[in-house]
């Protein structure tokens, strides 16, 4: 019996589009980190100048962000995976 190519068409395109999903999520997630850190730092930025403190509110502003975005980026990462089974031990 001959293999169907329209079988072997639709496999590959369910691969594929499983390897596509996986790239957006992971590059949004890597955007989300990126804009979660420039927030941060822009309004460190801001502070100082509003306040006339040099580089404090950036420091405090760009380090809180990036705690903030590692924390989003675990959240969302331990939220995907697959909870573990006790009676596997």
């Amino acid at each position: 019996m001959a293999s169907n190519p329209q079988n072997k068409k639709g496999q590959a395109l369910k691969k594929n589009k499983k390897a596509i999903e996986s790239y957006m999520k992971y590059s949004g997630m890597g955007v989300q980190m990126a804009l979660v850190i420039a927030a941060g730092s822009f309004a460190g930025v801001y502070l100082d100048k509003y306040l006339e403190t040099k580089p404090l509110f950036v420091v405090i502003g760009s380090l809180g962000a990036v705690f903030l975005a590692l924390y989003l980026f675990i959240r969302q990462i331990l939220a995907e995976s697959p909870p573990e089974d006790p009676e596997e031990e």
